[in-house]
């Protein structure tokens, strides 16, 4: 793999990190978040939130054929800040958490002055939900049934 071939990889896998911080956050921790950038930017909603079905591909595990799974409920929000544009997408009818990441992704595009405001607040959720799947993961694994036990007891 080429250099540049992994700086991309590198460059996907930090946008579906940052994406999935900012569908799983609170929202309104994010609400909130986005409130206080909201002063300091002339933000234009060149596409005010509105609900679309999104078809959803997939891929056949034997035969690696693609195919569309079905239609997903999503909401879209398109803002402009400055020369930039940033798009937010999400699941289900959330039009303040599509604006959200819309506000969020063109300013992860600018990286001005309040980029490490940002990323201490993605840092902040992420490790927030880091824990959180961690307890749920407990949770879950502190009734597993060890099959084993089970027939060493039945000869």
């Amino acid at each position: 793999m080429l250099l540049w071939e992994k700086l991309i990889a590198i460059r996907i896998m930090e946008l579906i990190e940052r994406d999935y911080i900012l569908c799983e956050c609170p929202l309104k921790h994010l609400v909130d978040f986005v409130a206080k950038l909201e002063d300091q930017y002339e933000i234009t909603v060149s596409k005010a939130p509105e609900i679309c079905l999104t078809m959803v591909k997939a891929e056949d595990s034997v035969e690696g054929q693609a195919f569309f799974l079905g239609e997903a409920l999503t909401t879209t929000c398109e803002v402009v800040i400055g020369k930039e544009s940033g798009l937010g997408i999400v699941l289900e009818d959330q039009p303040e958490r599509a604006y959200c990441i819309a506000v969020l992704d063109t300013l992860s595009k600018l990286k001005d002055r309040n980029w490490p405001e940002i990323d201490a607040f993605l840092n902040a959720e992420k490790a927030q939900i880091m824990k959180a799947e961690t307890e749920a993961h407990t949770k879950i694994m502190q009734s597993a049934v060890d099959f084993k036990l089970m027939d060493d007891a039945h000869p």
